[in-house]
C-alpha cells in the first residue's frame, strides 16, 4: 500500500554526505539475472548504503524516526550515485525479520528524501511514480509491494530508509 507525506527537513545534509557508505546490490540474485537477461547491466543495479550499528547523525533518532508510527525500527541511509538504480522489485527483509524475530508481521518500508530532487531522479512504489520532491518528502510501501529507484541524473541521491511494523493501538 503506497503512502506519502512530508516532514520538515531539520538536518544538515553534510552530515550524511560524509558517512562511510558500503557498495551493495539487491539480495535476490534471480531478480538481477532476469533483468540482466533482457539487457540491464548488473554493474548499475547497485547502491551504496550505511547500516546500523554504525553511528548515525543524531537527527536520525532524535527527530526523524519519532515522526513515524513504527516499532522494531531498523534504519539505513541509501546513496544512489549517477547511473545507479534498482529496477522494480519486492523486498525480502531476511536480516530484518531474523533480527526482530518476525514471521508474518506487516512490514512497512519508508524512504525519506534528504535533498530536493533533480531531473533524472525517480522513485516508484506500487502504482505511483515520483520524479519531483522537496527534502523531507517521504514514500512508503508494505511488505513486498513493487518499487524501484532510478538515478539517471548527474547528482547523488540520498535517502533514509526506515523499516518497521506499524505500532498497534492498545485496547483498554
Amino acid at each position: 500500500m503506497f503512502a506519502e507525506g512530508y516532514i520538515a527537513p531539520n538536518w544538515d545534509i553534510k552530515e550524511f554526505k560524509k558517512l562511510d557508505y558500503s557498495f551493495d546490490t539487491h539480495k535476490d540474485n534471480n531478480l538481477l539475472n532476469e533483468f540482466a537477461n533482457v539487457g540491464h547491466s548488473k554493474m548499475y543495479m547497485t547502491l551504496y548504503n550505511y547500516f546500523q550499528p554504525k553511528p548515525f547523525p543524531s537527527v536520525v533518532f532524535d527527530y526523524i524516526v519519532p515522526q513515524f508510527n513504527l516499532e522494531n525500527i531498523s534504519v539505513a541511509i541509501n546513496l544512489f550515485t549517477p547511473g545507479q538504480y534498482l529496477p522494480v522489485h519486492g523486498d525480502l527483509y531476511g536480516k530484518y525479520k531474523t533480527f526482530h524475530n518476525l514471521t508474518t508481521e506487516n512490514i512497512t518500508r519508508c524512504v525519506i528524501m534528504l535533498e530536493d530532487s533533480v531531473p533524472g531522479q525517480v522513485s516508484q512504489a506500487c502504482d505511483k511514480t515520483v520524479g519531483t520532491w522537496k527534502a523531507g518528502y517521504w514514500i512508503s510501501w508494505e511488505n513486498n509491494d513493487p518499487h524501484a529507484v532510478y538515478n539517471m541524473s548527474k547528482e547523488n541521491r540520498y535517502g533514509i530508509q526506515l523499516t518497521g511494523v506499524s505500532k498497534q493501538k492498545k485496547l483498554i
